[in-house]
């Protein structure tokens, strides 16, 4: 057969799928399954709530190929034959149908009659007590090849209790030249010569608290065997980087960073490993940050991006690699396509920023080191790579292996101390997902099922209550004055959802019963929660009441969202289409779009694209909404939201009409009938949020009224002080602003003429270190400029010396440095000693050869070492 990886992943599935099973779509890497994980770490995190019955999906049976990403063992990427960060993992699984024998009768057939792979080679583990399993396999494959394995390594558990049972793996001998030596080398051993291509789980047990095994009433199946691993067997290599899911990456590395690829095999398999976790990261919205799963994101670009510099490579070149990840697996994952431009764009953005931490950072480390080694002392201690860390943006698994390659270790506990201390923030975050809700929710969508919602046609409609929570119980009925969440079979408001806040509007009857509704929930698929408060009256479970949204509110809302549509179309015009969405939110008030761009927006861009949305708005395009596939919606162009998983039938929202389709995306969203319906729109801010990431604020209908008119009243205010007509507002203000330049001027003349008497005191406590005039000194109170001049004063005067000048203002340090030209040509830097003397004193500085400058918080340690001729010393050498 086509042993290719393309083929063998669709012909995985469409084995299952001809088994009866659903073919279903990979899961984002940011887990929709499971909100407790920082990534999609196997094929079964999207299915834990069928696993656990609590799904509404009709299937009992299905099939995936699922992106996974892991790094618990990426220090041995590139290293041994088999570990990756981001893999694929094909997949198979029977909640409450097939068990044992199917599983495992079906997996010995698609490997050895499918795939062909020869059967002498094959080996099998069982859980040494699952005699079950074991008497199957028997039938299969001789007793000889199949070895019970303790609990450690053949039985899966959830949790400390619930759902667990054994598992069997599939094991393939790759040889002896793969062995480890070891007399007992065998299936058991953890070497590269059996390697584990399949892992069938079977749950059948629920673990109770006593640690007992209680049989499960609906046994399930989860399966999980590695794409990579997959197309190495079957193309006879003992390496997944030996197949064409890596190799074309690292052939392009090789020729980017002009290396042999055969003498550089573990750090280029570890950059094409990388490369295709860095593209799938940020296809699936997750941006380089300094927490969660953004810091993983920007760990792992660092770590290969270093491996370039390593190689001599000082400019951007992962970017690069992008198009070959893409051109690899864009039959697979056809939406890598439309974000090609814009993941481009972010990792190159990425790569620009950690090229200048780098260089500054490399610096100050061997300094370190060195200090280090001349003391003799092997660990670096926590204070130290938290300061790199902290100030220079110094990763620690960086400082960690550039250490190691000097024979040195760092203090991680001391490291992560002094994280605590400066940022109260940790990974435990990420385990609140508020699980108990999520399973309480489970059950009463189980009963009810989805939520009717007819907002997009209705305003009022009659509505069930279905439901009444108090709490986490239900209850028959509330009344005055008491607030709950209810359930309604149908309903006319909008669930928060898509960066739409929800609607609001009341719930009443014949009787005088007035509720108001809040805020309004989806916890778990398509089940409406409404959060409300008695105003009046009593009402039960059953009772029929009419629901009313405030249309004022939903429309603002709607005028805000389609103008969004509007914004991202523009931002595309004007900047690129590198441009995609990356967080968005739509209230009644103010409208917030973050998208991915790599630099501020001059005024005149702002400009344009505000003129561009305001072009669409008076053009009065139709608005349109319609139910389509999602393999159309990409046919015609539609924009979808990163990160975002799509069924296979799509709302699209397009702005036109059939001669031209001006905007198409896919949006969930309330918008208004056409764009003339918003009125105008105007930006408020642009800002920076992140790396490569941007955010406007904007203001439309109602909301742009009131800003205009505010402006207009602040307007009359100024005119109103200044005693002035509006007219002459600019240039009065303009002309307080040159009377302001000119009174500062001669304030700063009267500084300089008062610090140029004061010059010769200061030259009087010159130092002589290392034959070199020395004059260092604090002062306080005086800005920057006046600090340039001083040291201009002292070179005059003393033309072979360098100066160190430090002055404190508003509890902050500024400094600079000074260098005389014969220094410089001896070697001497104000750059350098800027840097160092920063490192002294927890603060940051740089510049030219002849002058530099810098700043700090740590006062006291900066009049430590400006007195101190050792610590001079030190920072001169």
């Amino acid at each position: 057969m086509n042993t290719q990886s393309s083929n063998i992943r669709k012909t995985f599935l469409d084995f299952f799928e001809k088994k009866g099973s659903q073919v279903v779509s990979s899961d984002s890497l940011v887990p929709t399954g499971d909100k407790s994980l920082l990534f999609t770490s196997a094929g079964m995190v999207q299915f834990k709530k069928h696993f656990l019955g609590q799904s509404n999906d009709k299937f009992t049976k299905a099939t995936t190929s699922q992106k996974c990403f892991r790094t618990s063992d990426i220090d041995q990427v590139g290293v041994t034959n088999r570990h990756l960060t981001f893999f694929e993992m094909l997949g198979n699984f029977s909640f409450g149908d097939y068990f044992k024998r199917e599983a495992i009768e079906w997996a010995w057939n698609f490997l050895t009659n499918v795939m062909a792979l020869p059967k002498d080679k094959l080996y099998i583990t069982i859980y040494k007590d699952d005699n079950e399993a074991g008497e199957i396999w028997k039938k299969i494959i001789p007793a000889s090849k199949i070895i019970k394995m303790g609990e450690d390594t053949n039985f899966w558990n959830m949790g400390p209790t619930g759902p667990c049972g054994p598992c069997s793996e599939i094991l393939i001998d790759l040889g002896p030249e793969m062995s480890c030596g070891k007399p007992d080398c065998g299936p058991q051993c953890n070497c590269n010569r059996y390697l584990e291509v399949w892992n069938l789980v079977f749950t059948q047990f629920d673990r109770q608290e006593d640690n007992s095994l209680k049989p499960l009433p609906r046994k399930n199946i989860d399966t999980g065997m590695g794409l990579e691993r997959l197309v190495a067997v079957a193309n006879g290599k003992k390496n997944v980087f030996e197949t064409d899911l890596f190799v074309p990456i690292m052939q392009a590395s090789s020729e980017l960073l002009k290396v042999s690829l055969n003498d550089n095999l573990s750090k280029l398999r570890m950059i094409a490993d990388h490369s295709r976790a860095v593209t799938f990261l940020i296809s699936d919205g997750i941006l380089p940050s300094n927490e969660g799963r953004g810091y993983v994101l920007r760990r792992i670009l660092r770590r290969a991006l270093r491996q370039g510099v390593v190689f001599g490579m000082n400019e951007p070149f992962l970017y690069k690699l992008v198009d070959t990840v893409h051109s690899i697996m864009k039959p697979a994952y056809p939406e890598l396509s439309q974000r090609l431009d814009n993941i481009k764009s972010m990792v190159k953005v990425e790569e620009e920023k950690f090229l200048e931490t780098l260089n500054t950072g490399s610096e100050i480390l061997n300094s370190l080191i060195a200090d280090y080694q001349n003391k003799k002392v092997k660990v670096i201690n926590g204070s130290d790579v938290f300061k790199l860390y902290d100030t220079y943006g110094f990763p620690q698994e960086l400082t960690k292996e550039i250490v190691q390659e000097k024979g040195l270790n760092i203090d991680e506990r001391g490291f992560l101390d002094e994280k605590k201390k400066a940022q109260d923030k940790s990974r435990s975050a990420w385990a609140g997902s508020g699980e108990k809700d999520i399973t309480f929710y489970s059950i009463l969508h189980k009963e009810f099922g989805d939520t009717n919602f007819k907002g997009y046609t209705q305003d009022s409609l009659q509505s069930k209550v279905l439901a009444i929570i108090k709490g986490d119980r239900k209850v028959d009925s509330i009344s005055k004055g008491e607030t709950a969440e209810i359930i309604l079979d149908n309903t006319p408001f909008y669930a928060e959802s898509g960066g739409q806040v929800a609607d609001m509007g009341t719930l009443s009857n014949n009787d005088n019963l007035q509720i108001t509704v809040s805020e309004v929930l989806k916890p778990i698929g398509s089940l409406f929660v409404h959060k409300v408060t008695v105003d009046n009256g009593t009402f039960k479970t059953g009772d029929i009441l009419t629901a009313t949204i405030n249309t004022s509110k939903r429309n603002q809302i709607a005028r805000h969202h389609t103008a969004t549509h509007l914004l991202q179309k523009a931002l595309r015009a004007v900047l690129g289409t590198h441009v995609a969405q990356a967080g968005s939110l739509v209230s009644e008030d103010a409208l917030r779009f973050d998208f991915s761009h790599f630099k501020a927006l001059t005024r005149d861009e702002l400009l344009l694209v505000e003129n561009t949305v305001n072009s669409s708005i008076r053009k009065n395009l139709p608005v349109s909404t319609e139910e389509i596939s999602m393999d159309e919606a990409r046919q015609r162009g539609a924009t979808a939201l990163f990160g975002e998983k799509y069924g296979d039938i799509v709302r699209a929202v397009s702005v036109g009409d059939d001669s031209e389709i001006y905007s198409m995306e896919l949006c969930g969203g309330t918008h208004v009938k056409r764009t003339g319906d918003i009125g105008t729109f105007k930006i408020i801010s642009e800002t920076s949020i992140g790396s490569g990431v941007r955010r406007i604020e904007a203001v439309a209908g109602i909301s742009a009224d009131k800003y205009f008119n505010e402006l207009e009243q602040q307007f009359d205010n100024i005119a109103g002080k200044l005693k002035i007509s509006k007219k002459s507002v600019v240039p009065s203000v303009e002309k307080l602003l040159e009377d302001l330049k000119q009174q500062e001027s001669e304030i700063s003349s009267l500084k300089s003429k008062l610090i140029s008497s004061e010059i010769e005191e200061y030259i009087k406590t010159t130092k002589v270190i290392n034959d070199i005039k020395v004059v260092s000194f604090h002062i306080k109170g005086i800005d920057v400029k006046s600090l340039r001049d001083m040291a201009d004063k002292i070179r005059e005067k003393m033309p072979s010396s360098i100066a160190i000048i430090t002055t404190e203002t508003d509890d902050k340090i500024s400094f600079v440095v000074s260098v005389t030209a014969d220094l410089v040509k001896n070697g001497y830097s104000a750059g350098k000693i800027a840097k160092t003397f920063a490192s002294k004193i927890d603060g940051s500085g740089g510049g030219k050869a002849d002058f530099a400058q810098g700043g700090s918080k740590n006062i006291t340690k900066t009049l430590e070492i400006i007195k101190n001729t050792e610590e001079l010393t030190q920072i001169l050498k």
